[in-house]
């Protein structure tokens, strides 16, 4: 069987993948351009100034208001041997909007929308009739949609540096896909079929997050998170006919619809993060943290079927430091560089595909920085930090062994990240 990609053109689009054809389509990893730049690695990190939706525990951390938008833009470089086949692709578009609030000085609360997951592929293969080896026959396959996600997450300080939270997810939102059968002689009609899944339901994931505060200000922190299997709902919807061209000619099946489900599999996650606290900033100096997250593909199902997932793990290792923090002869330092967050990492992760016996890997490097912007006329007793977010991953997934795909990709990541301290009770004499 040949397989290629076709050429997709778009300017604005959300996946590029022939890969996104597999169960909800390419997940989201739901993280901001600050931690895109330390390889991903997250969950134990202890954020006053961001709002880290991959850790549920981590909202207690917040001390200030926070505002953020996201972006992404992807460049894409798509190769396969056998046909020989070399494609650039691109996607880009708006990826979050949160904003989280420190309600209480033992809780913290955010709310999120951002994409859950993103379909787009075009895949053609071709074969003969089995009956009569002269007929060649096209198979495309199309897909396109994806879902979106609105979180509220809260965590609660239980304990002297001991947090526990949720987040809830509710997702929603249409996979669409579409095979079509195409004969090279035009005696036989082709045939095409259209699936559509309408899909929405709440699902949550849970965490634990503990900071032991060590001498000299360092500090040792260790996190935990868990999502169990779980069922959403789908309406998916089924039409099959034969098409002359582009004009459809004989029903099949019309227009038919059922009730469904899909299960969304378990996935645990645990991190280590280890620096220097700076409290009169309300920031961390430096950090080194490290990511293991497991996610059991086996146990996805679609009541429409598809291709099965396998269980996959992802490992993830980043650090940062800010240099006015970080060097004591740079303590009194304003320069903007020396205010500047510089951060590094990196990832491997085992995806829960596997195509044609082969399992596919997912791995890359990572650079990012935070950009201070300066405060104008702060009033007395007003606190206010802005941050632009900058994050750059330089990736590869798949492979050229058995005919398969192999995508080499970098992606931009930025956003803008608004801290301020909310009712303020002024005095006057």
């Amino acid at each position: 069987m040949l397989v290629f990609i076709a050429s997709l053109g778009y300017a604005q689009t959300n996946s590029v993948s022939p890969y996104s054809r597999f169960g909800f389509g390419d997940l989201y990893h739901g993280l901001n351009a600050r931690y895109m730049g330390m390889g991903g690695a997250s969950l134990a990190s202890p954020d006053f100034l961001n709002i880290n939706f991959g850790s549920p525990a981590s909202y207690t951390n917040l001390k200030l208001t926070t505002f953020d938008v996201g972006f992404e833009a992807t460049r894409i470089n798509q190769m396969q041997e056998s046909p020989a086949v070399n494609i650039d692709n691109s996607r880009s578009g708006m990826r979050n909007l949160s904003v989280g609030v420190p309600i209480m000085d033992w809780w913290g609360s955010a709310v999120s929308i951002q994409p859950y997951s993103f379909k787009g592929y075009q895949i053609n293969s071709s074969r003969v009739l089995p009956s009569d080896s002269s007929v060649g026959i096209t198979d495309q396959f199309n897909g396109e949609g994806g879902l979106n996600s609105v979180i509220w997450g809260n965590s609660f300080e239980v304990a002297k540096g001991l947090s526990l939270g949720l987040n809830m997810h509710y997702v929603f939102g249409s996979l669409r896909e579409n095979n079509i059968v195409n004969f090279d002689d035009y005696t036989f009609l082709d045939t095409r079929s259209d699936r559509e899944s309408q899909i929405s339901g709440l699902f949550f994931n849970y965490g634990a997050q503990y900071q032991y505060l060590m001498p000299k200000d360092r500090f040792l922190s260790a996190a935990l998170r868990f999502q169990n299997a779980t069922s959403i709902n789908s309406t998916d919807l089924n039409f099959d006919y034969t098409i002359d061209g582009t004009i459809a000619r004989d029903t099949l099946i019309g227009g038919s619809s059922k009730e469904g489900s899909y299960t969304l599999p378990s996935e645990l996650g645990f991190g280590l993060s280890y620096g220097k606290m700076n409290e009169e900033n309300r920031q961390v100096s430096w950090a080194v943290n490290a990511d293991f997250e497991t996610y059991n593909g086996s146990e996805f199902k679609s009541s429409i079927g598809g291709s099965p997932l396998v269980n996959g793990y992802r490992m993830e290792l980043g650090a940062f430091m800010t240099p006015q923090m970080t060097f004591k002869s740079l303590e009194r330092g304003t320069g903007f560089f020396n205010n500047t967050e510089y951060r590094i990492g990196g990832f491997y992760e085992k995806t829960p595909l596997n195509v044609s016996g082969q399992d596919l890997y997912n791995y890359g490097i990572t650079f990012g920085l935070g950009l201070p912007i300066r405060q104008r006329n702060v009033a007395p007793g007003e606190q206010k930090v802005s941050t632009i977010n900058l994050g750059v991953v330089a990736g590869q997934r798949g492979t050229l062994a058995n005919n398969l795909i192999r995508e080499q990709y970098i992606s931009f990541y930025l956003s803008v990240t608004f801290n301020d301290k909310w009712f303020i009770d002024y005095k006057y004499r």
